[in-house]
């Protein structure tokens, strides 16, 4: 059977996932790890510290442990729904042709995560996809949420990535090109540029890949994607 569709590499998401699991993991651990430490002195395991400073340890333990039931869904959720719109983001990747592929979940050697990477005839795409609440709209040269500047806009972060991939890959500047793509109904207006970064709904992603002029030949796209293929990409949890 003959592949119509690009071929999908990595798993969209999962370092999302990741992320909000251990913010969920660690701070229970470093929970349970204070309880123990009260418990032991309060039963006079230690034989060093007072009754009263386990006391004390314990209680501490025991407002951290209501805090963090009050912060944990809001700290969880952002990730899993960041998740979400990377899975939604991946599945309109994969209806490009077969001429292209797509990696999803890209580590750089210094850590640094990138949602996804098509290359195709078309050029090197980096794409940093965002899921959030509230409506995005770009006025005056500014990236606004609800009416307010984003406190920590995403299209630095996209010139980053695509810097590095640029790097990476010794790309000519012509061929890469960085998206910052909505998941969701967040972005309604039509896809813009904002210092050098195309601003696009998910909707709207494929024509702003696939109707760009060819700028990469078949020997070029193999080059490029045997050399991402020695990049870490995240696997399944």
């Amino acid at each position: 059977m003959v592949e119509t569709r690009a071929i999908m590499r990595g798993n969209p998401g999962d370092a999302a996932r990741k992320r909000g699991l251990n913010r969920v993991l660690i701070p229970i651990l470093g929970i349970g790890i204070l309880f123990g430490f009260a418990a032991g002195i309060l039963l006079g395991d230690t034989g060093i510290l007072p009754w009263w400073v386990g006391g004390i340890i314990f209680l501490f333990a025991f407002i951290c442990l209501f805090i963090f039931k009050q912060q944990q869904p809001s700290l969880v959720y952002g990730f899993f729904k960041g998740a979400r719109g990377e899975e939604m983001v991946a599945s309109e990747l994969s209806r490009l042709p077969a001429t292209w592929t797509i990696f999803n979940g890209v580590i750089l050697p210094d850590k640094t995560d990138i949602d996804h990477i098509a290359i195709g005839p078309q050029g090197v795409f980096v794409i940093e996809t965002k899921h959030w609440l509230g409506d995005v709209a770009i006025e005056a040269g500014q990236l606004l949420v609800d009416g307010v500047p984003a406190r920590h806009s995403p299209i630095a972060q996209v010139r980053t990535h695509t810097a590095a991939i640029t790097d990476f890959l010794q790309l000519r500047h012509p061929t890469v090109s960085g998206i910052l793509c909505f998941a969701g109904p967040q972005f309604k207006a039509a896809p813009q540029h904002l210092d050098e970064v195309c601003i696009t709904s998910y909707i709207d992603l494929l024509r702003q890949i696939a109707e760009r002029p060819v700028v990469l030949n078949a020997t070029e796209i193999a080059t490029y994607v045997t050399s991402l293929g020695t990049l870490s990409i995240t696997q399944s949890l």
